[in-house]
């Protein structure tokens, strides 16, 4: 917390002449700011009670699937007086239906689409393969040049793959043709349910399809992949422990009574 304060926000407080003349410096120190008339408070969430006594209108919880949920308690807790009560969260994924997945699953999903300019197909980026058999069933990605992959180097050479549009298979313009759309709006049409919004790398423009080919090649797992790189829950399901893996790999058949 200290750090992100100190290398990120102060940066940008102290260097822009107008946010100088809203902060009043006799406020004005790691964990607390004040703002012309409102106070900007920072806590760790790795410790619930950092976040008791807190009266706020406000509150942002980053990292979701890395907080403790008493944490999560206590912060929305400290909204209960607030005629206000704005609780925003973000988050890496980890696993499916865990954390910002799940909050997520039960939020009314708006998505980001890219719109064809040459078929006017509406395409919810798919990591998977194209496949050229005039459907969308496949994915976005199309490989152009099959010998620019080295697979022992790891690198992958600029013009490789290609984001294409999943239906017609021609180039995608990702930068001004996209727009986030709702998979089920009626969970806010009353604003009493929870707005929830994903977005993955394949979404910046900046991030080519062979950037992404290349991290794949070098991501230490696929689970790290999907969650940093295309913003998805991955749980490999080799690393999943059930009840009978206890039960089976006990190394006492009939209950021990004493540690003798």
């Amino acid at each position: 917390m200290n750090d992100f304060v100190k290398t990120r926000l102060n940066p940008v407080l102290d260097s822009v002449p107008y946010y100088k003349t809203i902060v009043d410096p006799s406020v004005n120190s790691i964990d607390t700011k004040k703002i012309r008339n409102s106070f900007l408070t920072f806590r760790t969430s790795s410790k619930s009670a950092s976040l008791e006594g807190l009266n706020v209108d406000y509150t942002v919880i980053d990292e979701l699937d890395r907080v403790p949920a008493q944490s999560v308690q206590s912060a929305q807790n400290s909204m209960s007086s607030s005629s206000f009560k704005i609780l925003r969260r973000f988050s890496t994924p980890s696993a499916p239906n865990v954390g910002i997945h799940d909050l997520y699953m039960h939020s009314d999903q708006m998505e980001w689409l890219h719109k064809c300019e040459h078929c006017g197909y509406w395409n919810l980026l798919s990591y998977d393969d194209y496949v050229d058999d005039g459907t969308d069933k496949g994915g976005n990605i199309k490989l152009i040049n099959p010998d620019g992959i080295d697979t022992k180097g790891r690198t992958v050479q600029p013009g490789t793959f290609q984001f294409v549009c999943r239906k017609c298979g021609k180039l995608l313009n990702r930068w001004y043709d996209g727009t986030y759309v709702a998979r089920y709006p009626s969970r806010t049409q009353d604003l009493g349910g929870t707005r929830g919004y994903r977005i993955s790398q394949m979404d910046a423009v900046w991030i080519s399809a062979d950037k992404l080919k290349a991290d794949e090649l070098n991501a230490k797992s696929k689970q790290s992949f999907y969650n940093y790189n295309l913003g998805m829950p991955y749980a490999d399901i080799k690393l999943q422990v059930t009840p009978s893996d206890i039960t089976d790999n006990a190394r006492f058949p009939e209950r021990i009574k004493d540690r003798a």
